[in-house]
């Protein structure tokens, strides 16, 4: 092996580590009593595995209910976004409309907008569409995605024309040629715009803390934030628990579809 490639591959093992250390740390800190974790010098494995605060995790919060609100929310609006970015990424990529150049970079601008910035006025058009306080209102606004658009845009400009072309001689409408033959080969854009808005609306914390306040439409994210509150100080391995069993959804969908993932990723990105 070259000296290259060994140190190539030296820097990528220290990153690995580096990254993962944080991650391991806190899921084997879920399996630790409290007394252990705020011990010094911290163990990097339990004296004593515990199950307890995963009991205290799942027994002492209404974690049921959160999940089914949190997969409601995450799988609706990753459907609903997944089929509007992609047919709107058709659209802007293989239609000639007039307007189309203008909507292309209004898209652009879109990627530099934080979602900070339009948080108040996102807040006053849920609230005079009546959807506070319901699951909806977590939906609705994150059903477009600058990121998820410009990614099916770039995508789009990959499927060659002459294949769209053959289909219209053969007397295929538009709707046709998108259900036939632009979704198809959508896949891997279709499994990197599932996982990217999964587990952006799984993640998502300031949207749910602004929509909801009831305890019963309340997320993972969201009861997770209350636990600090409800116990008086700070468990930390109730909270760890807790986390760990959030991470697991998002980890599956990602194993299932990385295959797909990468390779949506990559023809994404391959020009604009």
């Amino acid at each position: 092996m070259k000296i290259s490639s060994i140190i190539k591959w030296f820097f990528l093992i220290t990153l690995l580590i580096l990254y993962m250390l944080p991650v391991y740390y806190a899921i084997i800190s879920s399996f630790k009593s409290l007394g252990e974790i705020y011990s010094y010098p911290p163990t990097i494995i339990p004296k004593v595995f515990t199950l307890k605060a995963y009991k205290e995790a799942i027994q002492g919060q209404d974690l049921l209910t959160y999940l089914k609100n949190t997969l409601f929310v995450a799988i609706v609006a990753t459907v609903i976004t997944v089929v509007v970015c992609v047919m709107g990424g058709y659209g802007l990529a293989k239609g000639t409309f007039l307007g189309k150049i203008v909507l292309n970079r209004v898209v652009v601008m879109t990627l530099f907008v934080s979602a900070q910035v339009i948080m108040v006025p996102l807040f006053v058009m849920i609230k005079n569409l009546g959807l506070i306080n319901s699951l909806w209102g977590l939906i609705i606004p994150a059903v477009y995605t600058p990121t998820g658009m410009f990614t099916a845009i770039q995508y789009m400009k990959e499927i060659p024309d002459e294949i769209l072309e053959s289909a219209k001689i053969d007397g295929a409408n538009e709707w046709q040629i998108f259900w036939r033959i632009v979704f198809p080969l959508s896949k891997p854009l279709v499994a990197a715009l599932s996982i990217f808005s999964f587990t952006w609306r799984w993640n998502d914390f300031v949207l749910p803390l602004l929509v909801v306040n009831k305890r019963s439409l309340y997320t993972l994210q969201l009861a997770l934030a209350t636990i600090q509150g409800e116990y008086g100080g700070t468990p930390w391995n109730v909270i760890l628990a807790f986390s760990t069993l959030t991470i697991i959804p998002t980890l599956i969908i990602f194993l299932l579809f990385q295959r797909f993932f990468m390779r949506g990723i990559m023809a994404g990105g391959l020009k604009y």
